[in-house]
Protein backbone atom coordinates (compact mmCIF):
# COMPACT_ATOMS: atom_id res chain seq x y z
CA UNK A 1 0.00 0.00 0.00
CA UNK A 2 1.22 3.24 -0.92
CA UNK A 3 0.38 6.83 -0.67
CA UNK A 4 -1.20 7.10 -4.59
CA UNK A 5 -3.24 4.15 -3.81
CA UNK A 6 -4.86 6.33 -1.15
CA UNK A 7 -5.07 9.07 -3.17
CA UNK A 8 -7.26 6.50 -5.88
CA UNK A 9 -9.33 5.00 -2.78
CA UNK A 10 -10.20 8.52 -1.53
CA UNK A 11 -11.51 9.91 -5.05
CA UNK A 12 -12.80 6.96 -6.18
CA UNK A 13 -15.22 7.31 -2.78
CA UNK A 14 -15.98 10.97 -3.22
CA UNK A 15 -16.61 10.93 -7.38
CA UNK A 16 -18.79 7.39 -6.85
CA UNK A 17 -17.68 5.79 -9.49
CA UNK A 18 -14.45 4.52 -10.84
CA UNK A 19 -15.51 6.51 -14.42
CA UNK A 20 -15.86 9.80 -12.25
CA UNK A 21 -12.38 8.60 -10.35
CA UNK A 22 -10.61 8.30 -13.40
CA UNK A 23 -11.45 11.45 -14.89
CA UNK A 24 -10.87 13.30 -11.46
CA UNK A 25 -7.64 11.51 -11.78
CA UNK A 26 -6.64 12.19 -14.91
CA UNK A 27 -6.11 9.01 -16.04
CA UNK A 28 -7.61 5.83 -17.23
CA UNK A 29 -10.41 3.36 -15.39
CA UNK A 30 -8.53 -0.11 -16.21
CA UNK A 31 -5.18 0.67 -14.43
CA UNK A 32 -7.52 2.59 -11.71
CA UNK A 33 -9.58 -0.55 -11.31
CA UNK A 34 -6.69 -2.68 -11.00
CA UNK A 35 -5.02 -0.60 -8.13
CA UNK A 36 -8.49 -0.56 -6.06
CA UNK A 37 -8.31 -5.03 -6.73
CA UNK A 38 -4.70 -4.75 -5.44
CA UNK A 39 -5.73 -2.39 -2.53
CA UNK A 40 -8.99 -4.40 -1.40
CA UNK A 41 -6.81 -7.60 -2.00
CA UNK A 42 -3.95 -6.73 0.50
CA UNK A 43 -6.68 -5.46 3.25
CA UNK A 44 -8.24 -8.60 2.72
CA UNK A 45 -11.80 -7.52 2.32
CA UNK A 46 -14.20 -5.47 -0.05
CA UNK A 47 -13.81 -1.86 0.57
CA UNK A 48 -17.48 -1.41 -2.26
CA UNK A 49 -20.57 -2.73 -3.05
CA UNK A 50 -21.56 -2.47 -6.64
CA UNK A 51 -24.84 -0.92 -8.07
CA UNK A 52 -24.75 -0.67 -11.64
CA UNK A 53 -21.84 1.83 -12.08
CA UNK A 54 -22.43 3.15 -8.47
CA UNK A 55 -20.08 1.90 -5.68
CA UNK A 56 -20.75 2.27 -1.86
CA UNK A 57 -18.43 2.24 0.85
CA UNK A 58 -18.90 -1.40 2.90
CA UNK A 59 -18.87 -0.83 6.71
CA UNK A 60 -15.05 -1.64 6.12
CA UNK A 61 -14.55 0.84 3.19
CA UNK A 62 -16.19 3.70 5.58
CA UNK A 63 -13.52 2.86 8.55
CA UNK A 64 -10.27 2.93 5.41
CA UNK A 65 -12.04 6.39 4.45
CA UNK A 66 -11.48 7.82 7.72
CA UNK A 67 -8.14 6.56 8.40
CA UNK A 68 -6.72 7.14 4.59
CA UNK A 69 -7.78 10.78 5.14
CA UNK A 70 -6.04 11.51 8.12
CA UNK A 71 -3.12 9.51 6.69
CA UNK A 72 -3.57 12.09 3.38
CA UNK A 73 -4.20 15.19 5.97
CA UNK A 74 -0.65 14.59 7.91
CA UNK A 75 1.33 13.74 4.57
CA UNK A 76 -0.25 17.27 2.71
CA UNK A 77 0.63 19.04 6.39
CA UNK A 78 4.19 17.62 6.27
CA UNK A 79 5.14 18.55 2.70
CA UNK A 80 3.16 22.29 3.06
CA UNK A 81 5.95 22.54 6.67
CA UNK A 82 8.43 21.52 4.40
CA UNK A 83 7.68 24.08 2.08
CA UNK A 84 7.62 26.44 4.56
CA UNK A 85 10.74 25.79 5.64
CA UNK A 86 12.57 25.57 1.80
CA UNK A 87 10.95 29.56 1.14
CA UNK A 88 11.68 30.89 4.74
CA UNK A 89 8.28 31.58 5.39
CA UNK A 90 7.11 31.64 8.89
CA UNK A 91 4.89 28.15 8.89
CA UNK A 92 1.67 27.65 8.53
CA UNK A 93 -1.52 27.21 11.39
CA UNK A 94 -3.12 24.07 11.58
CA UNK A 95 -6.28 24.28 13.35
CA UNK A 96 -9.68 22.80 14.28
CA UNK A 97 -12.62 24.80 15.29
CA UNK A 98 -15.60 24.46 16.31
CA UNK A 99 -19.23 25.72 14.73
CA UNK A 100 -20.11 28.16 17.72
CA UNK A 101 -16.80 29.90 17.99
CA UNK A 102 -15.92 30.48 14.39
CA UNK A 103 -18.53 32.54 13.25
CA UNK A 104 -17.95 35.52 15.34
CA UNK A 105 -15.16 34.71 17.87
CA UNK A 106 -12.41 33.32 15.70
CA UNK A 107 -12.22 35.60 13.06
CA UNK A 108 -11.55 38.03 15.94
CA UNK A 109 -8.98 36.20 16.89
CA UNK A 110 -7.01 34.73 13.91
CA UNK A 111 -7.25 38.49 12.59
CA UNK A 112 -5.81 39.91 15.34
CA UNK A 113 -3.33 37.02 14.91
CA UNK A 114 -3.03 37.57 11.36
CA UNK A 115 -1.89 41.32 11.50
CA UNK A 116 1.23 40.41 13.67
CA UNK A 117 2.27 37.54 11.91
CA UNK A 118 0.91 38.61 8.48
CA UNK A 119 3.00 36.07 6.77
CA UNK A 120 1.65 32.61 8.42
CA UNK A 121 -0.50 30.50 6.37
CA UNK A 122 -3.93 28.90 7.35
CA UNK A 123 -5.24 25.21 7.80
CA UNK A 124 -8.62 25.74 9.41
CA UNK A 125 -10.75 22.57 10.07
CA UNK A 126 -14.45 22.96 11.25
CA UNK A 127 -15.78 20.29 13.40
CA UNK A 128 -17.94 19.42 16.63
CA UNK A 129 -15.07 18.69 19.68
CA UNK A 130 -15.20 15.36 19.58
CA UNK A 131 -13.91 15.24 16.55
CA UNK A 132 -11.30 18.02 16.71
CA UNK A 133 -9.83 16.26 19.42
CA UNK A 134 -9.53 12.88 17.46
CA UNK A 135 -7.98 14.95 14.75
CA UNK A 136 -5.37 16.46 17.40
CA UNK A 137 -4.54 12.66 18.09
CA UNK A 138 -3.89 11.47 14.72
CA UNK A 139 -1.99 14.73 14.23
CA UNK A 140 -4.16 16.05 11.60
CA UNK A 141 -3.90 19.70 13.31
CA UNK A 142 -2.22 21.13 15.59
CA UNK A 143 -4.41 23.13 17.73
CA UNK A 144 -8.03 22.96 18.69
CA UNK A 145 -10.58 25.19 19.76
CA UNK A 146 -13.15 23.21 21.47
CA UNK A 147 -15.61 23.59 23.66
CA UNK A 148 -16.00 21.76 27.60
CA UNK A 149 -17.54 19.64 28.41
CA UNK A 150 -14.78 17.03 26.90
CA UNK A 151 -13.20 13.48 28.33
CA UNK A 152 -10.33 13.87 30.76
CA UNK A 153 -6.96 13.88 28.21
CA UNK A 154 -3.44 14.06 28.73
CA UNK A 155 -2.97 16.83 26.04
CA UNK A 156 -2.26 20.85 27.42
CA UNK A 157 -4.97 22.86 27.56
CA UNK A 158 -5.51 26.39 27.47
CA UNK A 159 -8.71 27.63 28.82
CA UNK A 160 -9.70 31.22 27.56
CA UNK A 161 -13.03 32.01 28.38
CA UNK A 162 -15.88 31.21 29.99
CA UNK A 163 -19.55 31.17 28.87
CA UNK A 164 -22.90 31.36 30.31
CA UNK A 165 -25.61 30.10 28.46
CA UNK A 166 -28.61 32.00 26.50
CA UNK A 167 -32.25 30.97 25.53
CA UNK A 168 -33.35 32.15 22.55
CA UNK A 169 -36.82 31.82 20.79
CA UNK A 170 -39.87 33.42 19.64
CA UNK A 171 -41.41 36.26 21.80
CA UNK A 172 -44.81 34.01 22.41
CA UNK A 173 -42.29 31.89 24.35
CA UNK A 174 -41.82 34.18 26.98
CA UNK A 175 -45.21 35.80 27.97
CA UNK A 176 -45.14 38.58 30.16
CA UNK A 177 -41.63 38.01 30.83
CA UNK A 178 -40.18 41.62 31.06
CA UNK A 179 -36.55 41.25 32.23
CA UNK A 180 -33.24 40.12 29.85
CA UNK A 181 -32.81 36.96 31.90
CA UNK A 182 -34.76 33.93 33.16
CA UNK A 183 -34.47 30.93 35.15
CA UNK A 184 -34.62 27.27 34.54
CA UNK A 185 -37.85 27.07 36.38
CA UNK A 186 -39.58 30.11 33.42
CA UNK A 187 -38.78 27.48 31.08
CA UNK A 188 -40.34 24.41 32.35
CA UNK A 189 -43.16 24.55 29.89
CA UNK A 190 -41.13 25.41 26.90
CA UNK A 191 -39.99 22.90 24.13
CA UNK A 192 -36.70 23.09 24.18
CA UNK A 193 -34.00 22.96 21.46
CA UNK A 194 -30.06 21.78 22.61
CA UNK A 195 -26.71 20.11 21.26
CA UNK A 196 -26.58 17.10 22.32
CA UNK A 197 -23.58 17.24 24.26
CA UNK A 198 -25.93 19.53 27.17
CA UNK A 199 -28.14 17.21 27.43
CA UNK A 200 -27.25 15.44 30.74
CA UNK A 201 -25.77 18.81 32.10
CA UNK A 202 -29.27 20.30 31.66
CA UNK A 203 -31.47 17.57 32.77
CA UNK A 204 -29.74 17.37 35.98
CA UNK A 205 -30.16 21.04 36.22
CA UNK A 206 -33.77 21.25 35.71
CA UNK A 207 -33.94 17.80 38.04
CA UNK A 208 -32.40 19.70 40.47
CA UNK A 209 -35.64 22.03 40.50
CA UNK A 210 -37.96 19.58 40.07
CA UNK A 211 -38.77 19.72 36.85
CA UNK A 212 -38.86 17.41 34.05
CA UNK A 213 -37.49 19.43 30.80
CA UNK A 214 -39.32 19.71 27.99
CA UNK A 215 -37.01 18.86 25.04
CA UNK A 216 -38.42 18.14 21.73
CA UNK A 217 -35.09 18.33 19.74
CA UNK A 218 -31.24 17.79 20.25
CA UNK A 219 -28.61 18.36 17.55
CA UNK A 220 -24.77 18.53 16.95
CA UNK A 221 -24.31 22.33 16.40
CA UNK A 222 -25.51 25.68 17.27
CA UNK A 223 -26.76 26.28 13.74
CA UNK A 224 -29.11 23.86 13.99
CA UNK A 225 -30.45 25.51 17.32
CA UNK A 226 -30.94 29.10 15.88
CA UNK A 227 -32.63 27.86 12.95
CA UNK A 228 -34.69 25.65 14.29
CA UNK A 229 -35.14 28.52 17.37
CA UNK A 230 -36.19 31.28 14.34
CA UNK A 231 -38.53 29.25 12.64
CA UNK A 232 -40.57 29.21 16.06
CA UNK A 233 -39.97 25.15 16.94
CA UNK A 234 -39.21 26.20 20.55
CA UNK A 235 -36.49 27.70 23.04
CA UNK A 236 -32.80 27.78 21.93
CA UNK A 237 -30.43 26.99 24.67
CA UNK A 238 -26.90 28.07 23.78
CA UNK A 239 -23.11 29.33 25.24
CA UNK A 240 -23.04 32.98 24.69
CA UNK A 241 -21.17 33.40 21.66
CA UNK A 242 -22.98 31.14 19.81
CA UNK A 243 -25.29 34.00 19.73
CA UNK A 244 -26.63 35.77 16.51
CA UNK A 245 -25.24 39.17 16.32
CA UNK A 246 -28.79 40.52 15.30
CA UNK A 247 -32.21 39.18 16.63
CA UNK A 248 -35.38 39.50 14.95
CA UNK A 249 -38.10 41.59 16.01
CA UNK A 250 -40.45 38.40 16.53
CA UNK A 251 -37.50 37.33 18.81
CA UNK A 252 -35.86 37.29 22.07
CA UNK A 253 -32.14 36.80 23.07
CA UNK A 254 -32.10 35.81 27.46
CA UNK A 255 -29.51 35.07 30.04
CA UNK A 256 -30.16 32.19 31.71
CA UNK A 257 -29.65 33.16 35.59
CA UNK A 258 -27.49 29.75 36.28
CA UNK A 259 -24.33 30.14 37.92
CA UNK A 260 -23.96 26.21 37.61
CA UNK A 261 -24.79 26.30 33.72
CA UNK A 262 -21.85 27.55 31.90
CA UNK A 263 -19.45 26.16 28.53
CA UNK A 264 -15.90 27.24 28.57
CA UNK A 265 -13.87 27.77 25.45
CA UNK A 266 -10.40 25.76 25.45
CA UNK A 267 -7.59 25.82 23.11
CA UNK A 268 -5.85 22.24 23.38
CA UNK A 269 -2.67 20.99 21.65
CA UNK A 270 -0.52 17.50 22.19
CA UNK A 271 2.14 18.67 23.82
CA UNK A 272 3.26 22.46 23.72
CA UNK A 273 6.90 21.63 23.12
CA UNK A 274 6.26 19.99 20.02
CA UNK A 275 3.94 22.78 17.91
CA UNK A 276 5.22 24.13 15.60
CA UNK A 277 6.21 28.00 15.23
CA UNK A 278 2.83 29.28 13.92
CA UNK A 279 1.24 27.40 16.12
CA UNK A 280 3.44 28.05 19.25
CA UNK A 281 2.80 31.96 18.34
CA UNK A 282 -1.16 31.40 18.29
CA UNK A 283 -0.96 29.84 21.88
CA UNK A 284 1.54 32.11 23.46
CA UNK A 285 -0.97 35.21 21.97
CA UNK A 286 -3.90 33.50 22.96
CA UNK A 287 -2.19 33.18 26.68
CA UNK A 288 -1.05 36.86 26.29
CA UNK A 289 -5.23 37.88 25.68
CA UNK A 290 -6.67 35.77 28.80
Amino acid sequence: MDIRQLRYFTAIVEEGTLTGAARRLNMTQPPLTAQLKLLEDELKCPLFTRDGKRLHLTEAGHHFYERALRILGMCDAAVTEMADFQEGAAGTLRIGVISSVKDQLFPQWISRFWKKYPNIRYEIYSANTYQLLDQLQNGQIDLALVRTPFPKTEKEILHIKKEPFLAIGHSSFFPGLKENFLTVKDLEKSPLILYRRWEEMLKMRFEAEGITPRIICCNDDAQTTLALASLGMGVGLLPASAAPQKIPENMRLLSLKENTLASEIALVCRKKSQLSKASRLFWEMQEFYI
